[in-house]
């Protein structure tokens, strides 16, 4: 039996498991009967030690994927453990991903409810999602490894920081020296291509199948004139029309080869002489019409002092008539009201920096100045300036035409129009609405996803650090979000899963700086074929319907909802009851009752209301760290079985009453049980909810499933020591479960 014990241990430690209590209780109680051990007993032993691993590890690869080299016997660290906690197995990179891969199976939890991509799984690393790649050499030196570049020296720890902001760190001590060498160089060279046609993108549009019935996005795409002549006229906009003058994309490169300009301009002719004057030759382009008449119009910079400037005062002349008004435009240079770009560059290497960490030590040392360090980094300081500009431009709008301009009118003029036309037309609130905005104002607009998300590395740029704009939009919808819980249909999970598929490398959304660069990737001849990439809009290719419903607000519905609100109108107590509670409460009572336009200020009045949508709170003051997206893999700053995620199930549980109530007292108008039994309850469509064909399980309302970062990150067993770090208030909501039962109603 000592045999026995010690060959199964030796496999066991070439794994450096973590988990093998259960196994060994297996050993030990085979032990107390060494003397007795029959030829049955050691083989069930064996069975059951085998289902612990798997020696056929082989990562899940998607069309056109292929594997380009592996390592035996990797450690994978769990983070805020010192690198003293982890799990050993094989680590792989393929043309698309870095993934690990665990022998023990044991550590398969299938008990996590969390979103589960199709496209990756926990343990893959999409290689467009890795930003930096360090090298920790034997003493402790760390190195930051560079694009480009080859490494003779032996590594001891690969540090892997990501776009999403997690950490991954794994150490080869068990590993071969040649594999170790094989595998940092592979990283390197996957992670860095330094063209657009070495991304994994296009081996998976040519593996790809024709796109299958009924997976297509209602989302509209704005590359055809329908597309834009539906939202003219949801606009109700007549003095403006589709253009096709970049056709073939002959005037600018950057442009789509539609987009709207006003009636009856000016010749073709007149037309490319005023686009000459315009940096990349990008004329003015209409964003969005006002319910008054009033439009908001983008524009790049314009050359000084040419013979061709009348062409620019009569392109001007005519979007001034466009105006129903008829008054002169409000020009907005927002190079003078936003940050800079380098500013914005710049806190986002600071904001990472208080982020980016894995050791339980630095946390602690942090945690000390952490509302100082978050100050220092600026970060909300440029939210805070975005958002500003954002409601000024509103205001101008309700009685001039605005024109925002920028240099090249590829970035803060996709910014600025997107927060304005959020703020003033409910429509960009609902998930389609915010995509359309997000495909009309970015994608088709010609905002570089491919170059300022840095997938590709320019030789010619002495910094090939990221500008994170999107990111920083995201940060802005998201801090309105804050302030009008009830304003908007989707979620905060909504808007971090739209920001890790910015990076995932695969749709066609976010991959290309501009339509034309799209255009030649669709028809490039190099492979003779027309080539095809899923829309970012089409989530059906990484969410089932039930992960999908993470992105609902069941705030929104309660509000969407006209039975609710009526029967919210005539309940006078119950209004009364909610506005009589705490400035939180207040601020959602508010909001339930549809008064999305007046300001509601911390101390629960509101004021008037405005002439247009909403009026946020713009200073530093009112603005938080949006804490699921930067630090939903920090450990020790999650909350266990609170936080957002917590209030989020209570607001589905009542969602879901307030729909059992409704739906009883429609029985009871019928007045018979035949009757009621035939009525159909409204979904709630929401994941906290009891399905209606298949209850879903009791499980997901467990609080201790739920941490602050839920759906994102699971819930980790923590030490005594460890869970010091979380406030009483924690503590409590840790134990806090949501006891009622709605399967035993009796509809």
């Amino acid at each position: 039996m000592a045999s026995i014990r010690r060959s199964l241990f030796k496999r066991s430690s070439s794994y450096d498991v973590v988990k093998l209590k259960t196994f060994k209780s297996y050993v030990d109680n085979a032990d107390e009967d060494e003397n007795d051990l029959c030829v049955g007993k050691v083989e069930e032993i064996k069975k059951r030690a085998s289902s612990f691993f798997q020696n056929d590890l082989k990562p899940r690869l998607l069309p056109g994927e292929r594997a380009v080299t592996e390592a035996d016997s990797v450690l994978c660290f769990v983070p805020f453990t010192e690198r003293k906690q982890g799990i050993s197995g094989k680590l792989f990179i393929t043309n698309f991903k870095l993934t690990f891969l665990t022998g023990d199976r044991s550590s398969y939890d299938q008990s996590n409810h969390r979103q589960r991509n199709k496209i990756i799984d926990d343990g893959d690393i999409p290689l467009t999602s890795i930003e930096s790649i360090y090298q920790v050499v034997s003493g402790g030196k760390r190195k930051k490894l560079l694009p480009n570049t080859t490494v003779s020296t032996m590594t001891k720890y690969l540090e892997i920081h990501c776009k999403d902001f997690r950490t991954h760190v794994f150490g080869f001590k068990f590993t071969p020296k040649d594999q170790i060498k094989k595998m940092t160089n592979a990283v390197i060279h996957y992670a860095y291509p330094n063209k657009s046609w070495l991304l994994y993108a296009y081996e998976y549009a040519k593996n790809l199948q024709k796109p299958e019935n009924g997976t297509v996005s209602n989302t509209p795409l704005f590359d055809n004139p329908a597309d834009w002549e539906r939202e003219l006229n949801r606009c109700g906009c007549t003095k403006w029309n589709v253009c096709d003058v970049n056709q073939g994309f002959c005037v600018s490169s950057s442009m789509p080869e539609r987009f709207v300009l006003p009636m009856n301009l000016m010749s073709y002719d007149e037309l490319m002489k005023a686009a000459s004057q315009f940096n990349e030759n990008r004329l003015p382009a209409w964003c969005y019409t006002h319910t008054n008449g009033a439009s908001l119009v983008r524009m790049a910079e314009m050359f000084t002092e040419s013979e061709l400037a009348d062409y620019v005062g009569n392109l001007k002349t005519a979007i001034q008539l466009a105006d129903v008004n008829k008054g002169y435009p409000v020009e907005m240079d927002l190079t003078k009201l936003c940050p800079s770009l380098r500013d914005v560059q710049t806190a986002y290497e600071k904001l990472k920096e208080l982020i980016l960490i894995d050791s339980g030590k630095d946390f602690a040392v942090q945690d000390i100045s952490w509302f100082s360090s978050l100050e220092g980094t600026k970060w909300l300081s440029c939210v805070s300036q975005c958002l500003k500009t954002a409601c000024d431009a509103a205001k101008h709008l309700e009685n001039h035409t605005v024109i925002i301009k920028e240099p090249d009118s590829r970035h803060y003029c996709c910014l600025i129009s997107s927060l304005v036309q959020i703020l003033l037309d409910r429509h960009f609130r609902t998930r389609i609405g915010f995509q359309s905005l997000i495909q009309r104002e970015w994608v088709t607009m010609g905002y570089p996803f491919q170059r300022e998300g840095c997938l590709i590395q320019d030789h010619s740029k002495t910094n090939n650090e990221c500008i994170p704009l999107f990111l920083l939009f995201l940060d802005c919808v998201w801090q309105l979000m804050e302030q009008y819980p009830s304003g908007f249909a989707f979620s905060e999970t909504y808007l971090v899963t739209l920001w890790d598929s910015v990076h995932l490398g695969i749709f066609e959304t976010f991959l290309f700086d501009s339509c034309h660069q799209r255009s030649r990737y669709h028809i490039d001849a190099r492979w003779q074929q027309r080539l095809y990439l899923p829309s970012a809009w089409n989530w059906h290719v990484q969410f089932s319907d039930d992960d999908q419903s993470f992105f609902n607000n069941p705030l929104y519905i309660v509000k969407t909802n006209t039975d609710v609100i009526d029967a919210l109108k005539k309940t006078k107590s119950l209004q009364l009851s909610l506005r009589s509670q705490t400035s939180t409460r207040t601020l959602y009572s508010l909001e339930l009752q549809n008064l999305e336009g007046s300001k509601v200020c911390s101390e629960g009045t509101k004021t008037a209301k405005t002439g247009y949508g909403l009026t946020p709170l713009t200073g530093a003051a009112s603005l938080k760290l949006w804490s699921q997206c930067y630090l939903r893999w920090q450990t020790p700053a999650q909350i266990i079985g609170g936080g957002n995620p917590s209030q989020y199930l209570q607001q589905c549980v009542m969602v879901e009453e307030i729909l059992c109530l409704l739906h009883k007292l429609e029985a009871l108008k019928k007045n018979t049980a035949k009757s009621a039994n035939s009525l159909t309850r409204t979904r709630s469509d929401l994941v906290f909810s009891m399905a209606l064909d298949t209850p879903r399980t009791t499980e997901l309302l467990a609080n201790s499933y739920l941490t602050s970062s839920f759906p994102f990150s699971s819930v980790q067993r923590l030490s005594r020591e460890e869970k010091s770090v979380f406030t009483p208030i924690s503590l409590f909501l840790e134990h806090s479960t949501i006891d009622y039962d709605y399967s035993n109603d009796e509809d």
